[in-house]
């Protein structure tokens, strides 16, 4: 015990106070989690009024009367805490126990600090603009949040959503193999199907629907269409035979909902037919977010720009903003004839962002990727108040809970506030919260706080050791861990470039590190010099081009060998659009816009983002 206040007290600059804060915060935490009033009254009681911990202490307290009955603490808190982060909180505990309570006049008084309690409140009044309440009702894929199914009761009590709204819900929800949920909509909605009979089908969709079934009940008929929009893209000819057999005894707009799922899974296989049997599903409402997106992309494969235009045009606003379709709209007009609207959404798309889209646009715009202004940064670092305690609360090593109060610190405040946090943050060396609040600004300054480089002469030296772009090397690792040299995945991959145990035997075996010990992953010398091995032989494997590199560190070098091979023929943008994995998708994009920024940080004069994904980046070794 002795030995880890050293260790405390070393790391937090020299103050041994903040190791018995710390101590005595993460006892308070563990006593209000086993809801123990004494032992957490007792811990409380020894952090001191003006501490960043006492907030979060506060409102625990008056969550542990809340569980005894007892609001009014509760209520008294929110009037008095300057906390933005407890405030909500609390006004989400106080809105779920009115609800639950049935007591409607306290509960409006509350509902506001939660979505679904806001919305609950309009339902309650008979509010006829529902358009909002289908939104979440879309997004809802968990179905765990008690408020929130309240709500969707009640709306189902209305008439605001009617039988076939549920049972599409519980379609899209088991075709995307989302059995726990389905679980719990079957139970909360009362829905005459038996779930395990629905897990068995979405397990095994190809032989259920190779079967013959009665349709005589709804939950027969439902079961006949979830296997359909299933089935295994390996055996897509046989789905698409089967299901043509069953669609007639099914309405048109079921018949268009399965098409658009079954359509989704070619293009997500890159198959030739996709686009074909997206045009199976001519209804609108047949089609969610994901459906919509992969139809662009089967469209951008097929160079149907029209289709894309059509698809992009019928997304929600939600949707269509994406800076992806902002700059793929500018494209398909371009491509179609319409370049004065294609110079008006790329060149607003270039001033208004930096990322993959924004740099690209910027290119086609002939904009300057960057100004020099992004690399003065006259900010002092400063955190107050909610950025304060989530900064403790990372010290005390709770990183979950100190994510989500730092995640509402950034969301209610100015950018000047967020950008001196940021820098405090990053003096403190919390990569991942200053990284990530330093993103929401549009200040100049924030650049080198967007882009830092810490651990300089490790990555410099492994770098250059090993044929490898610094800028490449920085940009990886600031997608895989934010700089975080202790962050462990939850697939166990490890350290500042995030190497899974195995991949690291296996690199130190194969390039004679004798001296590598598991234990030494998360160092980040041992942790780089693996990485960066393992970078070479990416590079040597995928003729040094970045795009593949990337996606293969990311997803494992089979994958993005296979992808490679099916999209060879297709415009090297469109075969970055074409991923099938939405994580390796997006990984990819943000490691080459890190590239960019982080090569004008290394005094690279100009750097082609087309450039990039086309060609190769630079390997001597």
């Amino acid at each position: 015990m002795i030995l880890r206040i050293l260790i405390l007290t070393l790391l937090l600059g020299g103050f041994p106070a903040l190791a018995d804060d710390i101590s005595d915060f993460n006892n308070a935490r563990r006593y209000f989690l086993k809801d123990h009033p004494k032992s957490f009254a007792a811990a409380a009681a020894k952090i001191s009024a003006d501490n960043p911990y006492r907030p979060l202490i506060n409102y625990w307290q008056a969550v542990i009367k809340l569980r005894r009955q007892q609001p009014q603490a509760m209520e008294t808190l929110l009037t008095k805490t300057n906390s933005t982060y407890v405030r909500q909180k609390g006004g989400e505990q106080l809105s779920e126990y009115y609800a639950n309570k049935k007591s409607w006049e306290k509960f409006t008084q509350y509902a506001d600090y939660s979505s679904c309690g806001k919305m609950l409140t309009q339902l309650r009044k008979y509010a006829t603009d529902t358009d909002e309440f289908h939104r979440l009702w879309d997004e809802e894929k968990r179905f765990q949040d008690t408020l929130c199914i309240t709500t969707y009761k009640h709306a189902r009590r209305q008439g605001i959503l009617s039988e076939d709204d549920l049972w599409r819900k519980l379609r899209n929800l088991a075709s995307d193999r989302q059995l726990s949920a389905s679980r719990r909509f079957i139970r909360h909605f009362k829905l005459p199907i038996a779930y395990k009979q629905l897990r068995k089908t979405v397990l095994r969709p190809v032989q259920y629907i190779r079967g013959k079934h009665p349709l005589d009940t709804r939950a027969q008929r439902e079961l006949v269409m979830i296997a359909a929009m299933s089935g295994s893209t390996k055996q897509l000819s046989t789905v698409i035979k089967r299901w043509k057999a069953f669609s007639q005894y099914y309405n048109e707009d079921e018949n268009s909902h399965v098409w658009a799922k079954i359509a989704q899974r070619a293009a997500v296989s890159h198959k030739q037919s996709a686009l074909a049997l997206y045009r199976l599903a001519p209804l609108p409402n047949s089609y969610n977010e994901k459906s919509r997106a992969w139809r662009v992309r089967a469209a951008l494969r097929a160079d149907d720009f029209a289709d894309a235009i059509r698809t992009i045009q019928s997304m929600p606003s939600s949707e269509s903003s994406l800076s992806a379709w902002r700059y793929w709209h500018a494209v398909a007009l371009q491509r179609t004839g319409n370049k004065q609207q294609s110079q008006q959404i790329m060149r607003k798309l270039a001033k208004e962002e930096d990322d993959y889209y924004g740099l690209l646009a910027r290119e086609e715009s002939n904009l300057p990727l960057l100004s020099p202004l992004a690399f003065s940064n006259n900010g002092r670092p400063q955190a107050h108040g909610d950025f304060a305690t989530a900064i403790s609360v990372w010290r005390a090593g709770q990183n979950s809970l100190a994510r989500r109060i730092w995640k509402r610190a950034v969301a209610k405040a100015d950018a000047p506030t967020i950008l001196a946090a940021a820098q405090a943050a990053e003096k403190a060396g919390w990569f991942l919260a200053s990284i990530n609040a330093a993103n929401v600004t549009q200040l100049p300054a924030a650049h080198q706080v967007r882009y830092p480089r810490p651990y300089q002469e490790t990555i410099d030296k492994y770098s250059h050791q090993f044929g490898l772009e610094p800028a490449f090397v920085y940009a990886l690792i600031r997608q895989e861990s934010r700089f975080m040299h202790n962050a462990i995945s939850s697939a166990k991959a490890r350290g500042l470039m995030q190497v899974l145990p195995s991949t690291a035997a296996k690199v130190a075996r194969s390039h004679g590190y004798n001296r590598y010990r598991l234990s030494r992953l998360t160092r980040p010398d041992t942790n780089v010099i693996i990485g960066t091995s393992y970078l070479k032989d990416l590079a040597k494997r995928f003729d040094a081009h970045p795009v593949q590199v990337a996606a293969a560190y990311n997803a494992g070098p089979g994958r993005a060998a296979r992808w490679r091979k099916r999209n060879k023929q297709n415009d090297a943008l469109v075969q970055v659009e074409n991923i099938p994995f939405l994580e390796t998708r997006l990984y990819v994009k943000a490691v080459l816009g890190n590239r960019v920024h982080y090569g004008f940080q290394l005094g690279e004069n100009h750097t082609s983002m087309r450039a990039l994904v086309e060609q190769k980046m630079r390997h001597t070794n």
